[in-house]
């Protein structure tokens, strides 16, 4: 004969079952308050094999190695990562999922597309690393520095980008307009693509990340004229800055891990321990070198005032540049 349980005991089984289900995970330990995630999904919106997606996989193994958590790694592309940016800005808020990006989708995206999110849609989880930006023409062509382009007459430059209003992109346009010449942007689906078109003459120029083109400086294929940011690269400590060359671009990509904005505290601070510690990892570590990317210490509660500053500040970058109307 079937047992129908009091109404209470029904309510109480369903309001749980309800709180299971949003929250998707799973309590640390009887009595504690807090929680943990049994499987993390980490969202990283780029091609499998670039950078970005190499360190979020170095993140995920640190994650399983350090806490046993399953990490499921997505790399849903498109627009630059603001496709999935959005998605996870305007989802049912779920703590124990995290996207790994880079501040363009924040900070000057917005000014090249429609996005349906800003900075404070989501929470700042735990600032990953900064990737330096090199601007590199093929080794076959005569230019040795930015002074060399400077001073290229009748020539009509076109530079390889992997999506217009990337940082990278941006380094090289802000580049040519204080050198006052004419140049196109071709835009391409990756770094990748980006550099073989540089080995393969069809663009005189790109801006790329130091282990994207590493193998190529090194083989003597691609030289590098110079670096958008505040000092001489390690790695590369013959190339000057732009700023040596008399030519006041400075320029980073940086990159970190959030969450929805409307996850609990203690679910956020969870993850925060979590990824943190998998950022200090040796193997992260160890990972972020091989990348000629070095680690952040940005607090994780500084991430979003930092992205919304810099949004602020592209506003009038971008108009100068005639790109927005500002």
């Amino acid at each position: 004969m079937r047992m129908t349980p009091p109404r209470g005991m029904v309510l109480l089984v369903a309001a749980a079952a309800v709180s299971s289900t949003v929250t998707g995970c799973a309590d640390n330990s009887a009595g504690e308050a807090g929680a943990a995630c049994d499987t993390i999904s980490m969202v990283v919106p780029y091609a499998p094999g670039g950078s970005s997606d190499t360190v979020g996989r170095a993140l995920a193994d640190a994650v399983s190695k350090n806490d046993g958590i399953r990490v499921e790694v997505t790399n849903p592309t498109g627009a630059n990562g603001t496709v999935a940016a959005t998605e996870v800005a305007t989802q049912r808020p779920d703590p124990c999922q995290v996207i790994y990006l880079p501040n363009g989708p924040f900070a000057s995206m917005p000014y090249f597309q429609d996005v349906q999110f800003e900075p404070g849609d989501f929470r700042g989880i735990a600032a990953v690393n900064e990737e330096p930006i090199v601007l590199v023409v093929n080794a076959e062509s005569s230019w040795q520095s930015i002074q060399d382009l400077r001073t290229e007459k009748d020539h009509r430059f076109t530079y390889a980008n992997s999506g217009t209003g990337s940082y990278t992109q941006l380094a090289v346009a802000q580049t040519f307009s204080q050198l006052g010449k004419e140049a196109e942007g071709i835009p391409f689906d990756g770094s990748a693509p980006a550099i073989t078109a540089l080995l393969g003459g069809q663009v005189d120029a790109v801006a790329v990340h130091p282990g994207e083109a590493m193998q190529y400086l090194e083989s003597g294929d691609l030289r590098a004229i110079a670096v958008f940011g505040a000092e001489p690269l390690e790695s590369l400590p013959d190339v000057l800055t732009a700023l040596e060359q008399d030519v006041d671009v400075e320029r980073s990509v940086w990159k970190a891990i959030y969450a929805s904005a409307e996850i609990p505290d203690d679910a956020a601070a969870e993850l925060e321990r979590t990824f943190q510690e998998a950022r200090d990892s040796e193997s992260v570590l160890t990972t972020l070198e091989s990348l000629h990317s070095e680690p952040s210490s940005v607090p994780a509660q500084e991430l979003v005032e930092k992205l919304q500053a810099e949004h602020d500040e592209n506003k009038t970058t971008f108009a100068e540049l005639g790109i927005t109307d500002g």
